[in-house]
C-alpha cells in the first residue's frame, strides 16, 4: 500500500500491474519546429512507457479486485472473446 496526501487529504494507493501484453504510454504534442522531417501537425510523440498504474482512494487504499483492478481484467477477457476461431478447433460449442 502507498500513502500520500493531496490538498491536505490523505490518499491510499495500490500499485496494479498492467495485464500481460499491455503497456501504458506517455505522450506529448509533436514539435514540428524541432524536427526538419516532421510528420503532419497534430501527431504526438511517445515520451515514455510504464507497466503498472497506481489506483488511489480517499482516506484508504482501494480494495483488491474492485474498481480499477477489476477494469484491468477486461482487456484480456475482450481479447479472448474476439479472438478468431478456426474450424479445426478441438473445442465444441455448447447448445
Amino acid at each position: 500500500e502507498l500513502w500520500a496526501s493531496f490538498r491536505g487529504r490523505r490518499m491510499g494507493g495500490r500499485e496494479l500491474p498492467l495485464p500481460p501484453g499491455y503497456r501504458g504510454g506517455v505522450s506529448a504534442p509533436f514539435a514540428p519546429d524541432l524536427h526538419p522531417l516532421s510528420p503532419q501537425a497534430g501527431w504526438v510523440t511517445v515520451t515514455g512507457t510504464f507497466g503498472a498504474i497506481t489506483d488511489w482512494g480517499a482516506d484508504a487504499a482501494p480494495l483488491p479486485g474492485r474498481g480499477l483492478a477489476r477494469a484491468l481484467q477486461w482487456g484480456p477477457l475482450a481479447q479472448a472473446l474476439h479472438a478468431p476461431v478456426t474450424e479445426d478447433s478441438d473445442e465444441e460449442a455448447e447448445p
